[in-house]
């Protein structure tokens, strides 16, 4: 099992850390081109900090664990990224877009935190 939680948090971790560093980097014109209609609401600033957190979500999921330094640490990390699918896809339901995606990350973020926490 505890390969399944790593390759698990390893796909979180980047997708997180990935989609986190656009935030960061690209302006939201080239955002929305990509497909996240999901940040047509909110401002540039928001935007910004939005991708901090999350990439800052995707270290803390895997460095703590990989050092065996305070390895809650992870288990928090990924209950905040879970908290981030919810405010998701709440945003999503109030555009009318699909939720699917943030439910899948969701899950198994709570089963990451689960893990971590055994």
């Amino acid at each position: 099992m505890t390969t399944t939680i790593w390759i698990l948090k390893g796909l979180i971790g980047i997708l997180f850390a990935f989609v986190g560093s656009n935030k960061m980097f690209l302006s939201k014109s080239k955002l929305l081109e990509k497909g996240m209609k999901g940040l047509i609401e909110l401002n540039e600033k928001q935007i910004k900090v939005a991708g901090g957190l999350e990439l800052l979500g995707a270290i803390g999921l895997i460095l703590p664990s990989a050092f065996n330094y305070y390895p809650i640490l992870s288990a928090l990390s990924a209950l905040c990224l879970g908290l981030t699918m919810v405010v998701a896809g709440l945003i999503n339901l109030k555009l009318k877009l699909s939720i699917v995606p943030n439910i899948i990350i969701f899950i198994i973020c709570i089963f990451i935190a689960y893990w971590e926490m055994k």
